[in-house]
């Protein structure tokens, strides 16, 4: 948003704020007529010029998502590409404040819903699916989590693999999205930072923890029976 409405940020930070309250006191059933307004105006906050108000905004989107949930499913695409604008914000607490706003936004979508946003924040297109109006006017695709892989704040690229790592392991439909985040988790291990590195390899321990409590049966006998893996080169590669 350029020009917004009303020109006074004072103005819109109080909106803002009133937002925050709806979206996080007011039960579901009294605010279930006003989802469409609801919805405009939180997206709307989020695309603000200010960054006051973007914050307070992904606050009322966040609420907003955790207290609808998957009632909000065909609302899920439109939420997250509001939150594409805090994603790129040149001020560190605004894009964290994008990052806590994206996992109760994804749990809002089922699969198909979810998976397209997800491949709108990586930038993602389908090579055998091109738009007729990119042979007239080009466009491009940004990756934003690829963004937040070399952003120049050590507390914001931590939020980031930490979101990555809720997403991975408490989304519904976790399994769909592993092959396109866990990219990512692995960046991590390669940060500059130390704290950083110990959070993604914390990580990718729980993962990993999980993915055993789920398939018990069929890792079983490997446990059992220290059964090496063609991948550890028979043994020579430690295996956990």
């Amino acid at each position: 948003m350029i020009d917004p409405p009303e020109c006074s940020e004072e103005v819109r930070i109080v909106l803002a704020e009133i937002m925050t309250i709806v979206t996080h006191s007011t039960p579901w059933e009294c605010i279930r007529p006003y989802i469409d307004d609801l919805v405009n105006i939180c997206r709307a906050l989020c695309m603000d010029p200010a960054g006051q108000v973007i914050i307070e905004g992904c606050q009322a989107m966040d609420g907003l998502a955790a207290i609808a949930g998957d009632q909000l499913m065909h609302f899920c695409v439109d939420m997250g590409r509001a939150l594409f604008t805090p994603f790129s914000h040149r001020h560190a607490k605004v894009r964290m404040a994008g990052l806590k706003a994206l996992y109760n936004v994804m749990t809002c979508g089922m699969w198909k819903t979810s998976a397209d946003l997800m491949a709108a924040m990586i930038g993602f297109r389908d090579p055998n699916i091109v738009p007729i109006k990119d042979f007239y006017e080009p466009s491009t695709k940004l990756n934003y989590f690829a963004l937040f892989v070399a952003d120049r704040s050590t507390v914001c690229r931590e939020l980031f693999y930490k979101t990555m790592g809720a997403l991975m392991t408490k989304l519904p439909d976790k399994y769909d999205h592993e092959g396109r985040l866990y990219p990512y988790i692995l960046s991590g291990l390669y940060d500059s930072n130390d704290g950083v590195r110990e959070t993604c390899f914390e990580i990718i321990e729980e993962i990993g923890q999980i993915h055993e409590e789920e398939n018990e049966e069929k890792l079983r006998e490997t446990k059992q029976y220290a059964y090496a893996n063609e991948w550890t080169l028979n043994g020579q590669i430690k295996d956990h």
